[in-house]
């Protein structure tokens, strides 16, 4: 189930954009990911320290509904239909962008999308 939430350095990034929404999982002392209620009584005596751990969706949502950046993953299956790849899709001023790279696995083109959804925000 772990892998359903953002690792460390794309959460506190999130979290600079201004990210503030409630996880069901947060980061504390050294990037350790552990669950909400495990960390409430450390989080209410050190807050700044605390860095929600968000679900993907979660992030996507964000990034769809503040910045107008909607996003997805397209398979791309190649020619012998035995072997695929993945790409991710974003909208930026009623343009859609790609990821010029295929990753290998979905998780792969996910963070990379959300890395890429980050950049743009903190550009502007």
């Amino acid at each position: 189930m772990n892998k359903e939430f953002i690792p460390y350095e794309p959460s506190l990034a999130l979290k600079e954009i201004g990210f503030d929404e409630w996880c069901y999982k947060v980061y504390e002392k050294n990037s350790r990911l552990c669950n909400t209620y495990e960390s409430t009584r450390w989080q209410n005596e050190n807050p700044e320290l605390v860095i929600g751990a968000p679900l993907y969706q979660q992030a996507f949502s964000f990034f769809r509904e503040k910045y107008g950046l909607p996003s997805h993953i397209a398979t791309y299956w190649q020619h012998d239909w035995n072997n695929y790849s993945y790409q991710y899709y974003f909208v930026q001023d009623k343009v859609e962008w790609n990821g010029i790279e295929h990753y290998k696995t979905y998780e792969e083109a996910k963070l990379a999308c959300l890395n890429k959804l980050i950049e743009i925000v903190k550009q502007k």
